[in-house]
């Protein structure tokens, strides 16, 4: 039995998951019946090492028999740590988020660090961010480079399973995630570093960058956590880092293109480690990013698709969801859906993942579908279904969001309400486009290279709706070019149709021609044949 032990563990750490839950059950097998008091330390690593075979494999039967017999025979608090990792894992590569968490939270009280939580979430997002920030104050990097090593081990179990439970409280509620990055840093703080509170660091910046637009602060913790990985050679936190600063932090401080191959890395370098959770977050990641710069569309979803399958491989559903509206999107531009407007097609089916999202509190999820739904029925001309795909998808706080995503939600709230100010003349559109071109102003000010043609294009469409047709028409051209320098086909297109419709519309055929026609190509060189052909079948000469 304990040759096989040996073996089941060389054989995880070389990520061979399926010949290591071979050893592993062929050791439990030799047992005997007493073999829990007669050998209780070998019984104990064996079904350990068993159930997080299992997880790793998402064979989640057998995962929670070899939990349970942990459960039963485990002698202390202590021995069952291990058990309650890999089953808070488990719950949250199902998607149980709600069950992950409350689990994860009871777990943390009893290790003496309950978080609390009130419905005055705000007064206590500020309390703990006034008390973090005054711990910091005074700390230099190198006086926080060389912090005493965490050696109490209650206290490095607890910020692990902080650093664990702070991924799906990102996906599912905000608030916590925020309460959990700051109980992270003040332990580590109170008590020194180790592996598990590197990423509260670059965690940190990122709610720096998220909530307070403090992009040096931001910045200066990205580096730092990427620094203390260095220093504690902490090769199975590096997924958790890369994804916090090359999604929260570095989207306002580098073209977001340049996001791309950190993020393809953190996948390959976290399935070497054996994180498979914080692998398929990246693959995610990457899938996303791939989708926003405008990547030509039938690589994006060859790419979403192939993931995709390895995420079913891995039992890693609560990443998978998340593919697919990229990928259904994806498909319906390229024409192959039934309706370019609904996500119902060969990747998934709209409602059917909408009551599911909403049946498990995935409300990051609603949004995000109903957001992509509302993109395409823009694209598509249908601005009455555009804002109301808008209303149905505001359902999250998004102030911890990426900076691109918080773009993208202003930016195509912008046109819609610009959109429908020209046709319904109601102030009303014109009030909530004039908050979307505030917003946008600011995160171009920030970082224009990914910004600044969305600005232009937002502050054209308002020229145009105000009969101010000079500024207008050199707007147009503006975010034309801005969208081409920065290498956004996808809005550079929708800027060449827009351009077209507004010279059209001030009678000029001939110059609206060559914008539809230069909106036509861009289209198809994004991959985008089905709105290309729109364009060509209701071209309007």
């Amino acid at each position: 039995a304990r040759l096989n032990l040996e073996a089941g563990i060389k054989s995880m750490s070389l990520v061979a998951f399926a010949p290591a839950a071979f050893y592993l059950k062929t050791g439990m097998g030799l047992l005997h019946e007493n073999s829990w008091s007669d050998h209780y330390d070998l019984c104990l690593q064996l079904y350990e090492s068993y159930a997080e075979s299992s997880y790793c494999q998402g064979k989640f039967v057998e995962m929670n028999y070899a939990l349970q017999d942990i459960f039963d025979n485990a002698r202390s608090s202590d021995d069952k740590l291990q058990a309650y990792f890999t089953l808070v894992r488990a719950l949250g590569a199902q998607n149980k988020l709600p069950e992950a968490l409350e689990t994860g939270l009871f777990f943390l009280s009893e290790l003496g660090e309950p978080i609390v939580i009130s419905s005055d979430t705000k007064a206590i997002f500020l309390a703990e961010f006034s008390k973090t920030k005054h711990m910091l104050d005074g700390k230099t990097d190198d006086d926080l480079l060389s912090m005493s090593i965490m050696t109490n081990k209650t206290k490095i179990t607890a910020v692990r399973l902080m650093s664990i439970l702070s991924l799906y409280a990102y996906l599912s509620d905000q608030k916590l995630y925020s309460l959990l990055v700051f109980r992270m840093l003040q332990t580590s703080l109170l008590h020194g570093i180790c592996h598990e509170s590197i990423p509260g660091f670059a965690s940190y910046g990122g709610l720096l960058s998220c909530c307070f637009r403090d992009i040096e602060g931001a910045y200066r913790f990205g580096q730092l956590s990427l620094r203390l990985l260095e220093k504690f050679e902490a090769k199975e936190c590096l997924g958790q880092v890369y994804l916090v600063i090359y999604s929260l932090i570095n989207g306002w401080i580098e073209s977001h293109y340049s996001s791309l191959e950190p993020l393809q890395f953190a996948y390959s370098n976290q399935m070497r480690c054996g994180e498979i959770q914080y692998a398929m977050m990246s693959a995610r990641q990457y899938c996303t990013h791939m989708y926003q710069c405008g990547v030509e569309l039938s690589t994006v979803e060859k790419t979403c698709e192939d993931y995709g399958k390895m995420m079913i491989e891995h039992k890693q559903d609560l990443f998978y969801k998340y593919t697919l509206p990229y990928r259904q999107a994806s498909l319906n531009l390229m024409g192959r859906s039934k309706d370019p407007l609904l996500l119902t097609g060969e990747a998934m089916d709209q409602d059917v993942l909408l009551n599911d999202a909403i049946g498990s509190k995935e409300m990051a999820l609603v949004s995000l579908i109903y957001h992509q739904c509302s993109w395409l029925a823009y694209i598509f001309s249908d601005y009455k279904l555009a804002f109301e795909m808008i209303e149905k998808g505001n359902v999250i706080d998004t102030s911890t969001y990426p900076a691109f995503m918080i773009s993208s939600y202003a930016f195509v709230e912008g046109l819609v309400s610009l959109a429908l100010a020209r046709e319904t003349k109601e102030a009303t559109w014109e009030t909530l486009a004039s908050k979307a071109i505030d917003k946008m102003a600011i995160y171009a000010s920030i970082l224009p290279s990914n910004f600044q043609h969305k600005l232009l294009l937002l502050q054209a469409e308002s020229f145009f709706l105000s009969g101010d047709t000079v500024n207008a028409s050199k707007h147009f051209d503006d975010a034309i070019k801005a969208a081409g320098e920065n290498n956004f086909i996808q809005h550079q297109a929708v800027a060449y149709e827009r351009a077209g419709i507004f010279h059209l519309s001030e009678g000029n055929t001939s110059l609206a021609s060559q914008y539809y026609g230069q909106a036509h190509v861009a289209y198809l060189k994004w991959g985008a044949y089905c709105k290309a052909d729109h364009i060509r079948f209701h071209f309007p000469f």
